[in-house]
């Protein structure tokens, strides 16, 4: 026997469902984010390594991302970019001193549905610390500019972080 208490349950789960669809359908799509990757290395200060940004996609349903401009302090002491097919590139530096690397993709860009790697050649800074690197992602006129200083670095296995993060690496003191 259905009761009204039973009716009023049910219209109140069924509303409830269907605000919860309704902000599912607004909800944004999954933007792209900067990560930085060492591949099992440590970033030892004033040596020579590789740090590779990775960008995991796109920056939403169809839209590739297709230039990039990633900065690094003038504590670095070289960066140069490796080559990446489907890429040119450029390096130089800035009035202040700061490394101001460049891709540009050269046919299509970076797919929403790819990831794409970014490797540079680096002279790590002098001093340990944890060092950001504002990264801009352009996916055509839209702009993604990872350079929040306040919030966690994105690390690529969760979800759109809310803000747009800085990406960061640790640079370790000499054995």
């Amino acid at each position: 026997m259905i009761t009204e208490n039973h009716t009023r349950k049910v219209s109140r789960c069924t509303s409830a469902l269907l605000a919860a669809s309704m902000l599912l359908s607004y909800a944004p799509s999954a933007h792209a984010h900067g990560t930085l990757n060492l591949y099992g290395k440590n970033a030892i200060a004033g040596k020579k390594g590789v740090l590779t940004l990775t960008i995991p996609h796109g920056c939403g349903a169809g839209m590739s991302t297709t230039k990039i401009v990633m900065k690094l302090g003038k504590t670095w002491r070289k960066a140069k970019p490796k080559a990446v097919a489907g890429w040119d590139s450029s390096v130089r530096r800035s009035a202040s001193g700061r490394w101001i690397l460049t891709w540009t993709a050269t046919a299509g860009g970076l797919s929403n549905t790819d990831s794409g790697d970014f490797p540079i050649a680096v002279s790590w800074p002098k001093k340990p610390g944890i060092y950001n690197t504002p990264t801009a992602q352009y996916c055509g006129t839209q702009l993604m500019y990872w350079k929040d200083p306040f919030n966690s670095a994105a690390d690529g296995s969760g979800g759109y972080p809310a803000t747009y993060p800085v990406p960061r690496v640790k640079v370790r003191a000499k054995a």
